[in-house]
């Protein structure tokens, strides 16, 4: 995630709207201060995916340091494994309610949480899955719990078992070659949005470097016309 982008007008439009749509405690008035204790934040996670957010870990504050207390639970316990991990001077900024950065944070967690969603929706519609639930935790850290199904599974005879865990093993094989398959896709489309952010920035830079040559070209040549002598006015001869 690049820091540095800087996010159009129609981008951060859509942003606010999608924050002022969800049913958050307070609401947004100012959004790098009434984010800057990381609650809210924590709170969007758990409307979407409500198993990897315990909110009684995350008090609402307005000093400096559980604000930032705040922020490095929900970096290691969530962000992280999303790919979101805050550097220090990231969390502190936040904290501080450094205009600029939650907009940041919060269009990449949306894009996170589209993924996540898609991801848990594929596993749920996997043939063999069983039906059974899958929770985001366990779509998105680990098969820990897929894994866990098959010791549930009744020993009718030693025979019918060893088929039933065969089947098992071959199915969770098949998923987790599946999600490697998707973490490799995925963090080349991570690689590949970070490229395209950067070549974006620098394109705005260079514009801005041709507007401002176009207006000292422009000065120039007003200084030139300004600094020719004028040319004497024709007598009528006599």
């Amino acid at each position: 995630m690049s820091w540095e982008m800087e996010l159009e007008e129609n981008i951060l439009e859509d942003l606010y709207l999608w924050i002022d749509s969800l049913p958050l405690s307070r609401p947004k008035k100012r959004i790098e201060r009434d984010f800057s204790d990381g609650t809210l934040v924590a709170e969007i996670i758990r409307y979407y995916l409500p198993d990897l957010v315990e909110m009684h870990n995350y008090t609402p504050a307005n000093s400096f340091q559980p604000k930032k207390a705040n922020w490095g639970m929900l970096n290691r316990k969530v962000l992280s494994h999303f790919g979101l991990d805050l550097p220090d001077v990231k969390i502190a900024g936040l904290a501080n309610g450094q205009p600029g950065l939650i907009e940041v944070l919060l269009y990449n967690l949306r894009l996170k949480i589209d993924e996540e969603l898609e991801l848990q929706q594929k596993i749920q519609q996997q043939p063999n899955s069983q039906h059974h639930m899958i929770t985001p935790r366990q779509s998105s850290l680990s098969h820990m719990g897929t894994i866990s199904k098959t010791n549930q599974v009744p020993l009718l005879s030693n025979r019918s078992n060893k088929s039933i865990r065969s089947n098992k093993t071959n199915e969770i094989s098949h998923k987790e070659v599946s999600r490697l398959e998707y973490e490799e896709i995925k963090q080349q489309s991570f690689q590949q949005q970070e490229e395209i952010e950067v070549l974006h920035a620098k394109i705005r830079r260079l514009e801005h470097v041709l507007q401002l040559k176009d207006i000292r070209i422009s000065e120039l040549s007003k200084a030139v016309e300004d600094s020719r002598p004028t040319r004497p006015t024709a007598t009528n001869k006599k």
